[in-house]
């Protein structure tokens, strides 16, 4: 049996738990209260020192990031493949995996704890001692306060992530080619929450955020999507 620590709300949890529900797997789902700092507990700095959701566990093996998680879960299980049906449509995969990581994941961060008024809480902050030094710094980085500059540059970098994403789907129903695929999966609860950050989505991209939606595996996760301020600073992304 697989087991998955995840996050509810986080929006790379959330990405891998669609990849699970649309491939019909079941796993052992432990959640973290992000909240509260448990994915700063001991026990999961054991499994992921970086302090970073989701975790997988399988046959003795911890896989952490999730695009690679989910390209693990395709590969290595039965049921509709997600990879993309050619060379071309899996270059378009690995493109906005990727794109997640850097540029998606990391802005919306930014804008999100900026506009929820996100803060450490008092009783996590001696936590963030048991990070990597890199991970600590970004931490303390966050709880002094994103200036003006930062925030706009993140903005505008999520602006840009809505114009690519509409010109894709300006082609096409799916973000890879003619089927839902994992570029979906990993774009989809990030994007969901552009609107009510203030990034109005096109009508192209309203469309395609409607088609996921109405999937049953991303349905299942519908209230978790809305964002919330309890996500914390990572070097490619939040989460």
């Amino acid at each position: 049996m697989m087991r998955l620590h995840y996050a509810p709300g986080s929006a790379h949890s959330a990405a891998v738990r669609i990849v699970l529900a649309e491939k019909g797997m079941a796993c052992d789902a432990r959640a973290l209260d992000l909240a509260r700092f448990e994915q700063l507990d001991p026990a999961f700095l054991a499994l992921n020192p970086e302090g970073m959701v989701p975790v997988l566990e399988q046959d003795g093996r911890v896989l952490a990031e999730s695009f690679p998680i989910m390209l693990f879960l395709d590969e290595t299980h039965p049921g509709p493949s997600l990879a993309g049906a050619d060379s071309r449509e899996r270059y378009r995969v690995h493109k906005w995996g990727k794109y997640v990581e850097t540029h998606i994941a990391p802005n919306l961060a930014i804008v999100r704890w900026r506009a929820l008024g996100g803060q450490v809480p008092e009783a996590a902050r001696a936590r963030l001692d048991r990070l990597p030094r890199p991970r600590r710094d970004l931490w303390r980085r966050a709880e002094r306060g994103f200036d003006a500059d930062t925030v706009a540059a993140a903005a505008a970098a999520l602006d840009k992530a809505a114009e690519r994403l509409a010109a894709d789907l300006a082609e096409r129903d799916w973000l890879a080619g003619e089927a839902f695929t994992l570029a979906d999966a990993a774009v989809f609860p990030h994007a969901i929450q552009f609107e009510a950050l203030g990034h109005a989505p096109s009508e192209p991209v309203a469309r395609w955020l409607t088609r996921v939606g109405e999937r049953p595996a991303a349905a299942a996760l519908d209230k978790e999507f809305f964002p919330i301020a309890t996500m914390g600073p990572e070097p490619a992304r939040w989460g």
